[in-house]
């Protein structure tokens, strides 16, 4: 029995866990056995929703009894009935009716709670209070919910020092996909090896502009050049704004032609 139920307690809080993007993020950023304790901790209370699911039941059950059994507690000639405190002992693959009941409802409880949770993050407005929820937990996740909300470009650094600037897609979100950073990009380049500083070898902007290419262009839109980047490859990211770049980028080709004077 207590088998039984540990292994549907595990199985429960992962169904949910795997569909609940906050639960997921933590469960892919946690340590050792706190993975599994995450876990344990959600279909514990989805346990517990059963067990007093279940017990409602029995109570609705046994007042359904007491009232046929009126008659017969006024002294009637009429029939004891004592359905309730039979089904208990019922049995059903070896378990008792009342603990077969406790898993089914577990698992019942544990589905729709996920199947909510997938439903939420299609709604756009819930899907943003998901995201920030996310957000508050990691300072990585804060910057590309940044980006997304406020339309704002990313400048991601990979460990091979290339370079890439671009508008976030919410593509990465729709399979709960948190290892990857899906982005369209507007520029392309890389760190130089002294300076480090970024240098522009593809403009994908002009190029868009100069084949008309929009985000509803046929037959080929900005869709197509999407980059899937895993952060297990990201060194680095952070917000970017062509104006700012460019005023930098003045300001450093003016200090090295005065050092060439």
């Amino acid at each position: 029995m207590w088998t039984a139920i540990v292994l549907v307690v595990l199985v429960c809080g992962y169904l949910y866990s795997n569909r609940h993007l906050p639960s997921k993020f933590k469960q892919q950023k946690a340590v050792g056995w706190n993975a599994y304790f995450d876990v344990a901790v959600h279909g514990g209370l989805f346990l517990v929703s059963g067990i007093a699911l279940t017990c409602i039941l029995w109570l609705c059950l046994w007042l359904i009894m007491c009232v046929w059994n009126l008659p017969w507690f006024f002294g009637w000639s009429a029939h004891h009935f004592i359905f309730a405190y039979e089904v208990l002992e019922l049995r059903i693959f070896g378990l008792k009716l009342f603990n077969a009941t406790v898993l089914g409802l577990t698992v019942l409880i544990s589905v729709g709670a996920a199947k909510n949770a997938e439903k939420n993050f299609r709604d756009p407005i819930l899907r943003n209070a998901i995201l920030r929820q996310i957000a508050n937990c990691s300072a990585t996740e804060s910057v590309i919910f940044e980006a997304i909300e406020k339309g704002l470009l990313l400048l991601i650094t990979l460990k091979s020092r290339k370079v890439y600037v671009g508008m976030v897609d919410e593509a990465r979100f729709n399979n709960l996909d948190t290892d990857t950073i899906v982005i369209i990009p507007l520029m392309s380049g890389y760190r130089h090896k002294d300076t480090l500083t970024f240098i522009v070898d593809h403009n994908y902007a002009e190029y868009y502009e100069k084949e008309s290419i929009t985000l509803t262009s046929e037959p080929l839109s900005v869709y197509q050049f999407r980059h899937v980047l895993p952060f297990e490859q990201i060194e680095s990211l952070s917000l970017f704004n062509v104006s700012t770049y460019e005023k930098f980028n003045e300001k450093v080709d003016d200090a090295e032609s005065k050092l060439d004077l």
